[in-house]
């Protein structure tokens, strides 16, 4: 009896123990320092970063080339800042106090908890990554001399109010991607670029306003795709929109008269010589659509909406006579497409131009000369496949369709090149080929080279 008296006594002691330390471990102060100038003191929840003079940062090595890579100055950060992921998460508010003129890259990188940041005006710049991650983060007020927002800033953040510098110039790559809860944006006029997936994936994202006059002058690739903006007015000072996927999260998209490089037509977005069109809106009533007269190239990801509302809604594309060049990924994913009338004058169409979609049939003109890889890759074509008389080239993948078992008929005598993986992954193909170029053909149309499974008649 005595022994288990001692044994409950033993554990009623380690438990008080184990509560008492665990009550001390939050009283815990945790400082440290970041040079010679500049300490930090974690107390309850509340980073305080004082001094004067620049954080600590990674400037003298180099970001990696490859454009997903952010790794650059974490693990280097977090070795001078000695923190622990413990730290790391305790962090609900940070402090930087007067003094502080820049804030390191990947400062507060997973700080998964912080809610809430002081910066003072005494802060020049934020470098890249700085608030990598935050998901908490719901609010953020930058001091006016910050004139870059480094890429990666605020990537992952669940941001819902943004208050940029008036003097801020740049818009860095990935600087707000992936901020669902951003609402809307209001861009101060001094910005002159808006780099590669700035605002990509803020899928709540309704409005982007313009602070006086804007002096705008590029939106890079993807900058702001798959966003939810009612209406997007393009400055005047813009001279250039990378493709498609710059504008591509918008439902309108109007161009102020004094653009001289665009313009909109019934809230799509064309070149000013109308030669072009640019962007389709994802959001765009209708299921049919006719592109103008006088139109020559559907440019790169024009259409393109990867599982968005145009990829579900849109099912006709007509062609004016005037086109000659669809670029690449024009009509990618809208896997809804089922009928495209095509220009009689069409030349080129380009790498992934209509990848997933089901166009049936499909009916190529004979003036085409290019058809570029994955053109109609992974679509689910009926009847006949018909390579009309003057197509020179066919690039990998450019007739991708595991499930067919028709033919393919080709009718051009005009073939230089054509990729061992044209056909690749047809589970019975059959390709009919001139009869007159026999002699020529069969170096390019080999078992060896276009697969096993491969038939070829000569007709």
């Amino acid at each position: 009896m005595k022994r288990w008296k001692t044994i409950i006594l033993f554990l009623m002691f380690g438990i008080a123990l184990l509560t008492y330390g665990r009550m001390d471990v939050s009283a815990d102060i945790v400082t440290g320092k970041l040079g010679t100038n500049i300490t930090w003191k974690l107390e309850d929840g509340v980073l305080t970063i004082s001094g004067k003079g620049d954080m600590l940062d990674c400037k003298h090595k180099k970001i990696s080339t490859w454009e997903g890579d952010i790794s650059c100055g974490y693990d280097y950060y977090e070795q001078m800042w000695k923190r622990t992921m413990e730290e790391q998460e305790a962090i609900k508010k940070v402090v930087i106090e007067d003094g502080i003129t820049s804030i390191a890259a990947h400062a507060f990188s997973y700080c998964c908890n912080l809610q809430t940041i002081v910066i003072p005006d005494s802060v020049t710049r934020i470098e890249h990554a700085a608030f990598h991650c935050c998901y908490s983060l719901r609010q953020i007020n930058i001091p006016d001399k910050v004139t870059v927002l480094e890429d990666y800033t605020f990537d992952g953040c669940s941001l819902e109010k943004v208050k940029l510098p008036k003097n801020l110039k740049k818009i860095g790559h990935r600087a707000f991607h992936d901020c669902t809860d951003l609402k809307q944006i209001n861009i101060p006029p001094n910005v002159k670029i808006i780099e590669t997936q700035a605002f990509e994936n803020c899928n709540k994202l309704k409005k982007v306003t313009w602070a006086g006059k804007s002096r705008l002058g590029e939106i890079k690739a993807w900058a702001f795709q798959d966003c939810d903006i009612k209406k997007l007015t393009i400055p005047a000072s813009v001279k250039k929109i990378e493709n498609g996927t710059a504008v591509g999260g918008t439902c309108e998209i109007k161009v102020e008269k004094e653009n001289k490089k665009y313009k909109s037509i019934k809230g799509v977005l064309f070149t000013k010589d109308g030669k072009k069109l640019v962007r389709y809106p994802r959001k765009k009533k209708g299921s049919a659509y006719k592109i103008p007269k006088g139109v020559k190239t559907i440019g790169a990801y024009a259409f393109y909406d990867f599982y968005g509302p145009a990829s579900k809604q849109l099912k006709k594309v007509t062609m004016p006579d005037s086109v000659k060049v669809v670029e690449r990924c024009a009509f990618g994913a809208l896997e809804k497409l089922k009928t495209v009338r095509f220009s009689k004058n069409l030349k080129r169409i380009e790498s992934r131009a209509f990848l997933l979609c089901e166009i049936t049939p499909l009916k190529l003109p004979n003036s085409l000369v290019y058809i570029g890889d994955e053109c109609f890759g992974i679509g689910f074509m009926k009847g006949n496949i018909v390579i009309p008389k003057n197509v020179k080239e066919i690039g990998a993948y450019a007739i991708n369709i595991p499930t067919i078992k028709n033919k393919v008929v080709i009718k051009s005598k005009k073939l230089k090149k054509v990729s061992p993986k044209a056909f690749c992954n047809n589970a019975e193909g059959i390709i009919v080929l001139p009869k007159s170029k026999k002699s020529v053909y069969k170096k390019l149309f080999t078992k060896k080279r276009l697969g096993k499974k491969m038939k070829f008649v000569y007709k």
